[in-house]
């Protein structure tokens, strides 16, 4: 019973973190509480007696690069598809067929953004609007050579917060993890930095240096 909750608290921490809620497959209840009680129905690997979830489902509490860091997925890039619903059938079709692409370039445009506010490039005021070009850019674009590496569910039953032998309702919790070449990306993305850049209008200098050296430096960062 130990491993089959750690394996929930597992899977609803990294769906707090992980910032990639999709639209559910079918409407769902209210959020729980945080003191509302569960219990594990059965998930993925329980007809298969497995009672560990896998290592990347735990390395995602800390986010998609840090699924990045194992040796399974060295030199590729990471997005976890995350949704919720009321079937499992629905929550795997949803991913698949409704989310995946737009969650793709929503995680990229939001994982630019972050590398645009972290890069040093002295006064960014010199290129905001080349930035939010490219952000807006990337979360439009449709990116080619993301694949479904893997994924992972689970049921859950959860009972009332002031009573917890009180049946609330039941969920599935669907990841799925799309990977790409780090370098099939990289293509793609400097096509989307060279093209807002190339829309800049009135490029002096010091703006045009600016540029240069966030796209120089913009994988460090990413």
């Amino acid at each position: 019973m130990k491993k089959t909750i750690a394996i929930a608290a597992v899977l609803l921490a990294l769906i707090a973190v992980v910032g990639c809620a999709s639209k559910p497959a079918t409407p769902t209840p209210a959020p729980v509480a945080a003191t509302a009680k569960f219990e594990i129905l059965q998930h993925k690997g329980t007809t298969m007696g497995v009672t560990t979830p896998p290592s990347w489902v735990e390395a995602a509490i800390n986010g998609p690069k840090a699924v990045e860091k194992l040796a399974d997925y060295k030199d590729q890039y990471v997005v976890i598809v995350d949704v919720t619903g009321q079937s499992l059938d629905g929550v795997q079709l949803a991913a698949a067929n409704l989310n995946a692409t737009t969650e793709v370039s929503r995680y990229l445009s939001l994982r630019v953004k972050d590398t645009f506010a972290g890069a040093q490039v002295g006064d960014k005021d010199k290129i905001e609007t080349y930035m939010e070009r490219a952000v807006k850019s990337v979360s439009d674009a449709t990116f080619s050579g993301f694949t479904k590496s893997a994924d992972w569910w689970v049921q859950l039953r959860w009972y009332k917060p002031e009573n917890p032998k009180a049946f609330d309702h039941d969920e599935y919790r669907y990841l799925a993890l799309y990977t790409i070449p780090q370098d099939v990306l990289k293509q793609q993305l400097d096509k989307i930095l060279a093209g807002a850049a190339s829309a800049e209008q009135q490029v002096t200098p010091d703006k045009q240096k600016a540029m240069d050296l966030v796209q120089q430096s913009f994988y460090d960062g990413f």
